[in-house]
């Protein structure tokens, strides 16, 4: 996995996690408000939402460089459950 590669799914990872703390914390934050807050579309914030849950093996494997070079946000997200 290249660097640049690994850097966008651990920031991917970090941010789904913020935005879903503060809609845990905040009734009055939701996704549509995230995404004017990001200047991000309220579906690409719910797409990326689902990487919070992922695995804390697969965050390791990430962090440090050991997950299969196709590894991407697009695919994480395909292929986890919705919360």
């Amino acid at each position: 996995m290249d660097e640049a590669r690994r850097i966008s799914l651990l920031t991917a990872i970090a941010r789904s996690r913020h935005w879903i703390e503060a809609i845990l914390k905040h009734p009055a934050v939701d996704f549509g408000a995230i995404g004017k807050h990001e200047k991000l579309a309220e579906r690409h914030v719910r797409f990326l939402a689902p990487l919070t849950y992922l695995s804390p093996r697969i965050i390791q494997a990430i962090a440090e460089g050991r997950a299969p070079a196709d590894v991407t946000v697009t695919r994480l997200t395909r292929n986890l459950p919705l919360p």
